[in-house]
């Protein structure tokens, strides 16, 4: 069969698109145009699933007139926001040579117009369809995840899928993120007379900087990661000289496959007592909370995927991990279904002059859809 670029659906969409403000918290305009534009091309199911308040998740569904596998098409509807800087308006997407300017053109308009474009074909093509398209589109992905959650909690079932971020070299894995929140509890005295309370300020910074004593795990592709100190706030409200009895501070760890809460939590409180510090420390995680996953690249859908990509890029596929986190982390390890990261490729991801190359995107259409005709 011949599959098609779509170009001038796919340029159409993502423009439409890339006007339309969705910085996260604000995902219900766009939210509404997917809908309209997937019930016009012809869905056999649909639905906008509640998250929180008006934001939504989009549920839709191809059906192939023969079976096979069903295969999921994802990707999130919020954008960080634009900043400051941008050469041109950032809602208004202009176009130069291969290149489409605005914000979310790359990250991820382009690749929700991808799916979209996936969509149209498949539709015009039912008949030689096996098998089934699950559109899942969600709001909060730069934030907390709180549409993928939201889709978990209500049971979603696939084969395989492609989660259309701007990765060109797709993504078979990722380091997950641990926040931990870490209490200091000393004790109070007079200002003049420090020797007699225990300063919880200090204590804290004591065992912030010797954290890089904590050995690192590794993992064959993804290197060590180092523990962030984000936050750090003790002492009094109003003036008053005072010991400070307390202290607070939040640290960010991204981590590796073998490394798990209860192995840094262990680890940390191994070098409070290693350090002989006399505050108390208490150690809890808070949201969010993303776990590392990787997808085995033996699965036949990958194989069958490098295949694709190599016939239509002209190189072999080659695989990464991510070094920061995304609904992948979320989706992959709740779910059990193997989710790569395929999409176009682009510049200025989260700042400003923001593009993503149209080529690439007319690539990716014909790789989503020779995948899905391939059974």
């Amino acid at each position: 069969m011949e599959f098609q670029e779509n170009k001038e659906f796919t340029i159409d969409i993502l423009k439409k698109l890339v006007t339309i403000n969705s910085v996260t918290g604000n995902e219900s305009e766009i939210g509404n145009k997917i809908f309209e534009i997937l019930k016009y091309l012809g869905v056999d199911e649909i639905e906008k699933q509640n998250v929180d308040n008006d934001r939504f998740n989009i549920i839709a569904r191809v059906r192939g007139d023969k079976k096979g596998p069903t295969t999921l098409l994802t990707g999130h509807l919020d954008t960080v926001p634009a900043g400051n800087g941008w050469e041109t308006n950032p809602f208004v997407p202009v176009i130069k040579g291969d290149k489409v300017y605005g914000r979310g053109a790359l990250d991820m308009k382009s690749g929700i117009a991808i799916i979209l474009s996936t969509v149209k074909f498949a539709i015009e093509n039912k008949d030689k369809m096996k098998g089934d398209i699950l559109i899942a589109l969600v709001p909060d992905e730069e934030a907390t995840s709180l549409g993928i959650t939201t889709l978990i909690n209500n049971t979603i079932n696939a084969d395989f899928g492609i989660a259309a971020e701007p990765e060109y070299i797709p993504i078979i894995g990722s380091v997950g993120k641990l926040l931990i929140h870490v209490d200091a509890y000393g004790k109070t005295a007079h200002g003049c007379e420090p020797n007699k309370g225990i300063n919880a300020i200090e204590e804290m910074a004591r065992f912030l900087v010797s954290l890089g004593k904590i050995p690192l795990k590794e993992h064959h592709k993804i290197q060590k990661q180092p523990y962030v100190t984000l936050k750090i706030e003790g002492g009094f409200n109003q003036y008053s000289v005072i010991v400070p009895d307390y202290c607070f501070c939040l640290v960010n760890k991204h981590t590796v496959p073998t490394e798990t809460i209860e192995y840094i939590l262990e680890q940390m409180q191994e070098l409070v007592i290693n350090m002989g510090l006399k505050a108390k420390f208490i150690f809890k995680i808070d949201e969010p909370y993303y776990e590392p996953y990787e997808i085995q690249t033996d699965l036949p859908q990958i194989e069958k995927l490098c295949s694709i990509y190599k016939d239509v890029i002209g190189k072999p596929m080659e695989f990464r991990y991510g070094t920061g986190v995304c609904d992948n982390n979320k989706l992959v390890p709740a779910t059990g279904i193997p989710v790569i990261c395929l999409g176009a490729k682009g510049g200025g991801l989260h700042s400003e002059n923001e593009w993503v190359s149209l080529k690439s995107m007319f690539e990716m259409n014909i790789i989503y859809q020779k995948y899905i005709f391939s059974f």
